[in-house]
């Protein structure tokens, strides 16, 4: 599994991860509404959480650009950082709307 880095979207991953891959990108969709909803409850315990599986799932997946804002979200709630959460989260959903997946 390649990550070809967030310039260009496009990530190689391996074909036997294509039954479940578009099922997690629409959850990581899901979970870009839930931490907007969350972001202005202030709820940054449970945003530290989604950030803290998006960071040990993402890799797993072959989405090594979803594991960085992941871990970037989960420090930014322990420091109840909205900003910086604002900016992940932003980050996350342009990469989401243009990953390309390329099955290997």
């Amino acid at each position: 599994m390649n990550d070809n880095g967030r310039d260009n979207f496009t990530i190689e991953i391996d074909d036997v991860l294509r039954p479940i891959v578009p099922d997690f990108i629409k959850s990581r969709n899901d979970d870009c509404m839930l931490i907007r909803q969350l972001l202005n409850e202030e709820n940054y315990a449970e945003i530290r959480l989604l950030g803290h599986r998006m960071k040990g799932t993402g890799g797993s997946y072959g989405f090594d650009a979803i594991s960085e804002i992941g871990e970037m979200i989960e420090t930014a709630a322990l420091a109840a950082d909205r900003e910086t959460i604002r900016g992940q989260l932003q980050l996350l959903e342009d990469y989401l709307k243009q990953v390309s997946v390329v099955y290997v």
